[in-house]
């Protein structure tokens, strides 16, 4: 998006004031948010602040040294320097920096579950496959209980749904 003030720029810097009750928003880039008397955007206090809530979502006060953990093969990205960033690099990021994500993503939203929305040309297999991994976790709470018939119905219908799901991913139809 160009900067709604000159046109040049990238806008990088959203400004919102509000005068006798009416919002007036701009997208500016540096310049000329600098010129409007903005100092300093939220990528310049991003780094600090996220490691501020790392460190404490982590247990630790952030002082002891981390270990970089792995590289991420399509941008190069480390995990100290998401730590410092606050923002992944690319798509890879997620896949690399799994194990280390999970666990962050847990404390923070309280689920790695996605509950967001989905694509459109998704055509019921997101559904599906949210689906089936519920009656699995049902599955294995009725075993637990040693509920086997209730375990039973749950295994059929699982294979069954899944059954549903492969023909549906290669293009199969029954009928």
């Amino acid at each position: 998006m160009k900067c709604e003030r000159c046109g040049r720029g990238t806008a990088t810097v959203r400004y919102a004031e509000v005068v006798d009750g009416s919002l007036t928003t701009w997208h500016l880039c540096e310049e000329c948010a600098s010129e409007r008397g903005v100092t300093g955007s939220l990528t310049s206090l991003a780094g600090p602040l996220v490691n501020i809530l790392m460190g404490l979502l982590e247990g630790g006060g952030g002082a002891e040294p981390v270990d970089s953990g792995p590289t991420c093969p399509r941008c190069g990205l480390t995990y100290e320097a998401f730590r410092r960033a606050g923002r992944l690099g690319c798509g890879t990021c997620y896949e690399t920096f799994a194990s280390q994500l999970k666990p962050l993503l847990r404390r923070i939203h309280g689920s790695t579950d996605h509950t967001g929305g989905v694509p459109s040309t998704d055509e019921g297999g997101h559904f599906r496959r949210r689906e089936i991994s519920k009656l699995k976790r049902e599955l294995t709470r009725a075993v637990a209980a040693e509920d086997y018939e209730r375990a039973a119905e749950l295994r059929d219908t699982v294979r069954a749904r899944e059954r549903e799901l492969g023909s549906t991913e290669t293009g199969d139809v029954d009928v």
